[in-house]
């Protein structure tokens, strides 16, 4: 969705800088803008982006397909701009990562969890690298396996590196990671490994209203003492790696019985349909809970998968990260 310099910006423009514009001035600005002004990059509704309020307003896109970084920026409409999109290399053996040592790339929605400084690191990686959060909950339930999987940069003196060419990292040059650096939150910030960005002119209705509801209504009825409403907020096939659904039930049980009143609070909720998966969404956001007994504050990771029966949006699994 690429658009020109219109003729109304470039007035803007003009008038800001206090020049007056004659009719002629005006056509010659034009043209001088048409010949040196290059297209906007793209803005509105990346698809499978259904809410996006971390802290950071920036979101690193990754079209493997492509194999190009697109850095996006959250406006305050709600929609994003792409400010940047840079070459990558990826995988030697490409995307869709499975196991150990397959040299692929994942395909998700991850976390950069931390950056590791030039000083100790080989040189092999660049000035830095900032590990991503591989292999996340979603990966651990497919039964993936491998681990560090960063975004990096070149050997110094190194300018470009062919597109199928790391172990299974996103490697990009160190002076594009240097300017990213202030971007990146580390512990917040997103990136999204899919296989391709397209831009939508609207939001996806239909998911988002579907799943922030279903979101509004877990909370709630967590805050109500229902346990039987808000258990049926959870899949059949729900696990948080240590319980099923069943044992979960009990769980939950025995702890609400004890309260008195819970109170819930989220805040710098994210909402991605997961990249390559029918009916799933990844929900990240950072959680105040308060009871007469307990309080608890941090982050906390949610997944939810379509009821292929009730067509309702239910977890399928939940941990704090």
């Amino acid at each position: 969705m690429h658009q020109k310099p219109t003729t109304i910006l470039l007035a803007a423009l003009l008038v800001l800088a206090n020049f007056a514009v004659s009719g002629k001035a005006f056509a010659q600005a034009s043209a001088y803008a048409e010949e040196y002004i290059p297209e906007l990059l793209p803005q509105g509704y990346p698809s499978g982006l259904i809410a996006d309020n971390q802290s950071s307003p920036y979101l690193f896109w990754v079209a493997l397909s492509d194999g190009r970084l697109h850095v996006l920026e959250r406006l305050l409409s709600g929609q994003y701009r792409e400010i940047e999109n840079i070459p990558i290399s990826i995988g030697k053996q490409g995307y869709g990562k499975e196991v150990e040592g397959d040299q692929k790339t994942p395909v998700g929605i991850y976390t950069m969890t931390s950056f590791i400084e030039d000083e100790r690191l080989d040189d092999f990686y660049g000035i830095g690298a900032y590990p991503i959060d591989y292999p996340n909950a979603w990966d651990r339930l497919s039964g993936r396996t491998g681990y560090g999987i960063w975004l990096h940069g070149l050997p110094k003196g190194v300018d470009e590196r062919p597109l199928l060419d790391s172990n299974g990292c996103v490697v990009i040059d160190n002076s594009k990671l240097d300017k990213y650096s202030e971007y990146i939150v580390t512990g917040k910030s997103t990136m999204v490994l899919t296989e391709t960005l397209d831009w939508l002119e609207q939001p996806e209705q239909q998911d988002s209203a579907d799943v922030m509801q279903a979101i509004g209504r877990w909370v709630s009825q967590w805050e109500s003492l229902n346990t039987e409403e808000y258990l049926s907020n959870y899949h059949p096939d729900f696990t948080d790696f240590e319980r099923d659904l069943e044992d979960w039930s009990l769980y939950k049980a025995r702890i609400n019985s004890a309260k008195e009143y819970i109170d819930v609070e989220l805040s710098q909720l994210s909402v991605f349909t997961y990249p390559g998966e029918e009916g799933m969404v990844v929900t990240r956001f950072f959680q105040d809970y308060e009871s007469s007994n307990f309080s608890w504050k941090g982050w906390k990771q949610l997944l939810w998968r379509r009821n292929s029966e009730s067509g309702d949006w239910q977890i399928i699994y939940e941990g704090n990260g």
